[in-house]
């Protein structure tokens, strides 16, 4: 069964959990468009791509021709994504507005005595900003949030192994206390907050 990946629905980030789950290397990011795509040549159908995409962007066709159909339906009928992914995670995915944090300020920002929650920004994390700006507000003058976008803090990246975003890294004093990787709900974080900021 051919694959598609709707450019509607994906977010076009550099790292991108369908391309380390593909065992054919059949995903790619095409340069000039920024689009997630799929090389038919490479793909075996063995569709994990469906199941790692958070948005639901991967969508299979019975045959080539069902193929054809999907992407002229992507490029001339609009979408709401928005109400989409509100669907899928009950909660409209916002957005961080500007990052606090970069490869110069990272770590004097990270060394306070108040724990710092680090969100390493990139594909898939606005869906977890609303469960973030919760947090902030819940642990406020306990806990600080703050961002940093991976595409543009290569040392930061490498330094702390950044292969999933979001991934969030709970600092104390400049020191790692806790890492959680990928989209998680609300409740999950909110209990993995509190058990890290009580542990010594």
């Amino acid at each position: 069964m051919p694959v598609f990946i709707d450019p509607r629905i994906c977010d076009k980030q550099m790292i991108c959990d369908l391309m380390k789950v593909c065992p054919m290397s059949a995903i790619y990011q095409d340069e000039k468009e920024g689009n997630v795509e799929i090389d038919s040549t490479k793909c075996n159908e063995c569709l994990l791509c469906v199941k790692a995409c958070p948005y639901l962007a991967v969508k299979l066709a019975k045959d080539t021709d069902e193929l054809g159909e999907l992407r002229v339906k992507a490029g001339r009928i609009k979408f709401n994504r928005d109400a989409h992914l509100s669907r899928i995670y009950g909660a409209k995915p916002s957005r961080i507005g500007k990052a606090e944090l970069n490869d110069s300020n990272f770590q004097k920002k990270v060394s306070s005595k108040t724990p710092t929650l680090v969100s390493f920004w990139g594909a898939h994390s606005e869906v977890i900003a609303p469960s973030l700006k919760w947090i902030g507000r819940k642990y406020r003058g306990k806990l600080k949030v703050a961002h940093i976008k991976v595409a543009e803090n290569p040392e930061s990246r490498k330094k702390y192994a950044i292969t999933t975003t979001p991934t969030l890294i709970l600092f104390r004093s400049g020191k790692q206390i806790g890492r959680l990787e990928g989209v998680r709900h609300r409740e999950t974080l909110r209990v993995w907050v509190e058990m890290k900021l009580k542990a010594r």
